[in-house]
């Protein structure tokens, strides 16, 4: 069965469907260059309402593990593919991404030249798009019919349950279930809560940090929240990363940019403005921090990106305030930046000590 991939520019590719092939998909297209790590990426909240192009040729080849689903929902429109792997040959493997993407209601297309797409958005940037069963007529209006996906709402914590500490509450605008396991791992007591709650409920879970979480779209979209961010910066040790790096950024003032195609990858090179030292990180992020907006704020760069120059990481010197652009979860990628999680609960057991 034929599948239509139709740009907002008029660009077209026609390919094989896969996935659940009665279903259209649109939105904003993004190329993944990660070699692998596919299942992480199609279940990552931050692509909600994305068409995702992986560029690695060979996609499905170990199969679906579901210990290593990123939410229980899938937020993707659709996945766009120059090979679909036949059959699955790993010891994790528990299905195949063919079926698993039927099985969740997800539109693909396999058989195109993703480098030749790929090559096209780096010139014209990520653009809105079409996966269809026939030729788009009028993208407009195809486009606007196609619905919207909302993010899961995830059930409220019951509290502090365990006694752990640190106890640290994360703020969900669209939370990998990586970063929760990167905490819990480190001996965390974690409670995740909706973006909405309010100070007094964040309060009520006595929280040692409050780290703010990744999630899908424009930071612009989020200012009703800034006030509670700068309210928790004032409270609590508060960390960021992805999107939860950007509200810092605008709470304290800065700006946001929207980037050419973003990234959405795992060998991103990241510079530690402090040591020097570099490492490789995984990201996927469509909007960044204008350095140029951060001149009158109180905050200070502290990892920036070797590729572009971009911002990838801030802090608040005068208090327990900081944030990474990258992953350091991965999940996929590398575990180089891993650390940012040893600082940030350094950095709460610090000021528990501070105010015994």
């Amino acid at each position: 069965m034929q599948k239509f991939l139709t740009l907002a520019d008029g660009a077209q590719w026609i390919g094989t469907a896969i996935g659940d092939s009665n279903r259209t998909g649109a939105g904003q297209l993004v190329f993944n260059t990660g070699m692998s790590g596919y299942q992480e990426t199609i279940t990552d909240p931050s692509y909600l309402n994305q068409l995702i192009a992986f560029t690695y040729p060979l996609i499905g080849n170990y199969g679906i593990d579901p210990s290593v689903d990123q939410a229980t929902t899938i937020g993707t429109q659709a996945i766009i593919v120059h090979e679909l792997a036949d059959f699955s040959d790993h010891y994790t493997s528990r299905d195949t991404l063919a079926h698993f993407l039927t099985a969740h209601h997800i539109p693909g297309i396999a058989g195109i030249d993703t480098r030749d797409l790929t090559t096209h958005l780096r010139k014209t940037g990520s653009q809105a798009a079409i996966l269809s069963n026939q030729p788009v007529k009028d993208f407009a209006s195809e486009f606007a019919a196609v619905p919207l996906k909302k993010l899961p709402a995830k059930p409220l914590p019951v509290g502090v349950q365990n006694g752990q500490q640190p106890n640290i509450v994360v703020l969900d605008f669209g939370e990998k279930q990586a970063i929760t396991d990167a905490l819990i791992a480190r001996g965390c007591q974690v409670n995740t809560v909706p973006a909405t709650t309010s100070f007094k409920a964040i309060a009520a879970y006595q929280p040692d940090g409050i780290l703010l979480s990744n999630g899908p779209g424009d930071p612009q979209a989020y200012k009703t929240v800034l006030p509670l961010i700068r309210q928790l910066a004032a409270a609590y040790p508060l960390a960021g990363i992805c999107l939860g790096h950007q509200l810092i950024a605008c709470a304290f003032g800065a700006k946001t940019y929207q980037l050419t195609f973003g990234h959405h990858g795992l060998n991103h090179p990241v510079k530690n403005c402090t040591t020097g030292e570099v490492v490789m990180t995984a990201q996927n992020h469509d909007f960044a921090v204008d350095p140029a907006s951060l001149a009158k704020t109180p905050l200070v760069v502290t990892y920036t990106e070797l590729n572009d120059g971009s911002v990838e990481g801030l802090s608040l010197p005068q208090q327990n305030v900081q944030s990474v652009q990258f992953h350091p979860e991965a999940h996929p990628g590398p575990q180089e930046a891993g650390i940012f999680f040893d600082q940030f609960i350094q950095m709460t057991t610090q000021e528990a000590v501070a105010n015994a």
